[in-house]
């Protein structure tokens, strides 16, 4: 069914009144913020579920610094590493001077190492120097070093073995 415009009574027939106010009273576009204050329109950020997913990512960054320490070995850092390195190369180096001062120190004859190498180093890494002014630590080791008792008897090339002197022993020969 056709509505026709003319005829009043119709639907559309009428003019709309005109509006009391303007619809813009401020007079243009832009006015206002088309977005609405917070706490309007349920766009408000949950608090609570900002904390918990700060929480959770404070929590998630220490297991990956645990693992990366677990990972590394609890490696130091490079200054501390090479610190330790310098440190061993010391202890290396104290241990191959005194293995060459003891080495040179038997050469040499001398009774005790350890006496040697701490007098040695008085006198300059002089082997020749030490062994002229402290004799007493070079020398033939057990020679002369004698109990004091006179030995009995010798060996005999042609006397009875052990086994015949057990027998003769035990049969009372």
């Amino acid at each position: 069914m056709a509505v026709d415009p003319s005829k009043p009574g119709d639907e559309g027939g009428k003019p709309q009144d005109p509006p009391a106010e303007p619809q813009d009273p401020k007079g243009g576009e832009g006015g206002e913020p088309q977005d609405p204050p917070a706490g309007e329109g349920g766009k408000d950020p949950n608090i609570h579920k900002l904390e918990r997913d700060v929480a959770n990512r404070d929590k998630r960054i220490k297991e990956l610094e645990e693992q990366l320490e677990a990972a590394t070995g609890g490696q130091k850092t490079a200054e501390e590493r090479i610190a330790a390195i310098e440190e061993q190369l010391k202890a290396m180096e104290g241990e191959r001077d005194a293995a060459k001062a003891d080495a040179e120190l038997t050469a040499a004859g001398c009774i005790d190492c350890e006496l040697g190498r701490a007098a040695l180093a008085s006198f300059g890494g002089d082997v020749e120097k030490l062994k002229e002014a402290k004799p007493y630590l070079f020398g033939a080791r057990g020679a002369g070093a004698s109990t004091g008792g006179k030995p009995e008897g010798s060996i005999d090339p042609d006397g009875p073995t052990i086994a015949e002197g057990v027998k003769a022993r035990l049969h009372g020969k």
